[in-house]
């Protein structure tokens, strides 16, 4: 009795089931498979986009603007989720995860780019451009289009544009940089780049690879006696605290890589993928114009606040700095390849 009662009861109750389970199907699944069928079927796709600086930086303004825009010209069918400061990663972990599809979208500096696509080590060839406007139009340029090109080929996502990281000039706590033969003796922090490296070492400096979260305490505390960035980030990071001295004679024109996975891209339709790059066009500009001004307003500062010391060199002292630094051509060469090398010279030429 016992157990025909039990087995009487597990009938009923998988008949209960599979009632619940028809009339679920009947009002069409649960809400997150609802939410999902209402976003495919009104074309929305929502998209991450990374990079390392804060929201505070001049990146971090310009994604933000460039989220406002690219949600309100698509309509919202396009919704960009902003991760700034490395919150999905380092720069190197973030252009993995855009080559391989697991990050939609990333701004990344040159120097990380290099490791994924060797023609990109082209951009460290130094003195050749010696102003920003001048590396604009190279790289909106055929010739930017060009390595764009190749990145993708080498890389493995969806090129969209360059936008900018620096010039990166000269600082130290030690006298006031104007030839060559000024460096001789500084320990210099580079990162941990030949090119780099060698672009410090051939100038007479001492190159020596520090993190960059140590080299506030290495400049204070005479570990190195100078640096090598930009004047927007010598001033956010506080190294005008720890310097005396800068040369305004930038050895590289550093850009940032915008690019999308292939994955990503391939999910827009060919409407959404049209506003996207007019966008990421518009975010380009905004972002370098921030920049130049940032360098502008900044610079000022560090020389009323800090004291700041500042040298532009002569068209002659250029060019020593430039002979100086000619045996780092043919290293780049054989990172790059010498197509891409002598397109890059080409368009400094006619620039």
């Amino acid at each position: 009795m016992k157990k025909s009662w039990q087995r009487k009861s597990m009938i009923a109750m998988a008949l209960l089931s599979m009632s619940l389970l028809i009339f679920t199907a009947g009002c069409g699944g649960n809400s997150s498979d609802k939410k999902a069928a209402s976003t495919e079927k009104q074309g929305v796709v929502t998209l991450s986009w990374a990079h390392g600086s804060s929201p505070e930086d001049r990146l971090g303004k310009a994604s933000e603007n460039f989220k406002k825009n690219v949600e309100k010209k698509s309509k919202g069918t396009i919704l960009i989720n902003h991760y700034p400061a490395n919150q999905l990663g380092s720069e190197r972990e973030v252009m993995e995860g855009v080559s391989l599809g697991s990050i939609d979208c990333g701004v990344i500096s040159s120097a990380v780019v290099a490791g994924f696509s060797k023609s990109v080590n082209v951009t460290n060839l130094p003195y050749m451009i010696e102003n920003r406007q001048k590396g604009w139009k190279i790289y909106d340029g055929p010739f930017g289009q060009k390595l764009g090109a190749l990145t993708e080929k080498e890389g493995g996502w969806k090129f969209l544009g360059w936008a900018e990281n620096s010039l990166r000039q000269f600082s130290n706590s030690k006298r006031e940089i104007r030839t060559p033969a000024d460096m001789a003796g500084l320990k210099i922090r580079t990162q941990e780049n030949d090119v780099h490296m060698k672009i410090v070492n051939d100038l007479g400096a001492s190159a020596t690879p520090i993190a960059f979260g140590e080299l506030y305490t290495a400049l204070q505390q005479g570990t190195v006696d100078g640096q090598e960035n930009g004047v927007a980030l010598t001033y956010s990071m506080g190294f005008a605290e720890v310097v005396k001295y800068m040369t305004l004679l930038p050895h590289i024109y550093d850009p940032y890589i915008v690019a999308i996975s292939k994955e990503s891209w391939n999910k827009l339709s060919p409407d959404q993928q049209k506003i996207f790059q007019e966008c990421v066009k518009e975010f380009i500009k905004d972002e370098r114009n921030l920049n130049e001004q940032n360098d502008k307003e900044f610079l000022s500062i560090m020389e009323k606040k800090n004291g700041l010391k500042t040298y532009t060199p002569t068209a002659a002292e250029a060019a020593q700095f430039k002979a100086a630094t000619k045996d780092v051509e043919p290293m780049i060469r054989s990172k790059a390849g010498d197509e891409i090398v002598d397109a890059f010279k080409k368009a400094v030429t006619e620039s």
